[in-house]
């Protein structure tokens, strides 16, 4: 999966010709037929590892939804993307690109999933793959629509090959409660799929861990701590994953797929840029300080000094970040995402790491202390900061709103410029007052514009407003935008 070169983009043709014997009715030559294409085993694994492929192309987005729309990250107005700066300062339109290219790349994959489930069942080939590859398209299916669902709230649940422009009219907008109930359903299939893979380029692919992992954090989300506690269990007690002792090692690019990695969108360096991770150039500046690759990025993704100053010391995570001073001012930069063996700042072979160990054992400290276990979620707690050589202070063991803030800020530092925070944020119900707080601090020094504000309303944003143009009689936009 690392090195594999995947299909690229997969185009099925629909015609739109009022006449059957119109000349541009037919189909071209050169292109394969949906008719004729699925044949055998390695057409459906073609079309499943273009799913896999359009992982990418969505999670070059994530960040900015995770990430830069809340307090962890700010972009230099330097680079003038006014599409980072609006998502940053909480002032995001129907208009903007990065809301759009969330949602068409979003979708890409999840058409790839649905003409996989479509295709496979008259395929002979092995029963053992076949449930497989099933449940792997499931599992992204359902990752898709998780992230769609927490960022736009009701969205289109399209769960078949949508094969005319008529039938794709015929979608609206599906309440965010029955989104869930699919994802759900789909993640509970995909718990069937093999706990571990042997075969080199299975590795990186969805797993049986994978899917009991974004489950549990589903059920997290909709604050089903009962069902969340034992789904949780099963990950950590698995015996397949673990705490690495060097965090950074986590992030090595020559470590991919280690030990505490669950599930990763997996980057390749030396193939092309579109295999390439981009998030190096993303994190760091504008202008030219550093040496090597470090010498210019674009600056979408710093780190604001408000998380930098959270990091003590003895904080061993700290170590993950630069400082280095420019003309302008002093930047902090992620090397969660630098290379060590890339030339260029566009060839990074750092996956983005969707769901870690580190992050199970967070969540099960909270699930604990949502049902009132409060000396359980201390036990969980601890192994992560031990690992990061700090000290769990005691009197947290039967506080539980103590607990809740402890474990805010400690997946705020964990967790940090991995796409969580908004969505942490959201999930417990802190996302208003934290951040009007972090935009009324006066930390203007990370380019914030003065005055910003999150709404009530801004908590969701907004449906691309090409899509409610398309469609207006089902589509609809978002209040307040």
């Amino acid at each position: 999966m690392k090195t594999a070169k995947f299909l690229s983009a997969l185009v099925l043709a629909v015609s739109l010709g009022a006449c059957k014997d119109d000349y541009f009715d037919r189909t071209p030559l050169d292109q394969p037929a949906e008719s004729t294409f699925y044949t055998d085993e390695t057409s459906v694994r073609q079309v499943l590892n273009d799913a896999y492929f359009t992982l990418r192309e969505s999670y070059r987005y994530k960040f900015a939804f995770g990430d830069l729309a809340a307090d962890d990250a700010y972009n230099s107005k330097f680079n003038n993307s006014t599409d980072h700066i609006t998502i940053n300062e909480s002032n995001v339109v129907a208009d903007n690109g990065i809301v759009s290219e969330m949602w068409n790349r979003s979708y890409a994959t999840i058409s790839r999933c649905n003409l996989v489930l479509d295709n496979i069942g008259n395929i002979p080939m092995n029963d053992d793959t076949k449930l497989r590859y099933i449940n792997e398209a499931k599992f992204l299916r359902a990752l898709m629509y998780f992230n769609l669902v927490r960022i736009y709230g009701d969205v289109p649940l399209v769960l078949k090959d949508i094969k005319t422009s008529q039938e794709a009219y015929e979608f609206g907008r599906t309440p965010v409660a029955q989104v869930y109930e699919q994802i759900i359903a789909d993640l509970k299939d995909a718990e069937q799929l093999p706990l571990t893979y042997t075969q080199n380029a299975d590795i990186g692919r969805a797993t049986r861990g994978a899917a009991k992992a974004l489950l549990a954090k589903v059920y997290l989300t909709l604050k089903r701590y009962g069902d969340a506690s034992p789904k949780l269990l099963e990950v950590i007690n698995s015996g397949t994953y673990r705490l690495l002792p060097n965090y950074a090692d986590i992030f090595d690019a020559a470590q991919p797929n280690n030990a505490e990695v669950i599930f990763a969108v997996q980057y390749a360096r030396g193939f092309d840029p579109v295999q390439g991770n981009p998030f190096v150039q993303y994190a760091f500046a504008n202008e030219d300080i550093g040496t090597g690759a470090l010498r210019r990025g674009v600056g979408t993704f710093l780190i604001t000094d408000e998380l930098y100053n959270l990091f003590t010391a003895t904080d061993t995570r700290k170590a993950t970040i630069s400082r280095l001073t420019g003309s302008r001012r002093a930047y902090n930069f992620t090397t969660k995402y630098f290379d060590k063996g890339m030339t260029t700042t566009v060839d990074s072979g750092n996956d983005w790491i969707e769901l870690r160990y580190a992050d199970m054992l967070l969540m099960y400290a909270e699930v604990q202390n949502e049902l009132g276990n409060t000396a359980a979620a201390f036990t969980y707690l601890q192994q992560v900061r031990t690992r990061a050589g700090l000290t769990t202070s005691d009197n947290l063991r039967g506080n539980q709103s103590a607990m809740r803030l402890a474990l805010e800020q400690e997946r705020r530092l964990e967790l940090y410029n991995e796409g969580h925070r908004w969505f942490d944020l959201l999930r417990t119900g802190r996302l208003l007052p934290v951040m009007n707080a972090h935009f009324a601090s006066g930390l203007s020094n990370d380019e914030i514009g003065s005055g910003n504000s999150v709404q009530a309303y801004e908590q969701l944003f907004p449906i691309p407003r090409y899509q409610v143009n398309l469609n207006p009689n089902k589509i609809t936009q978002n209040p307040g935008y």
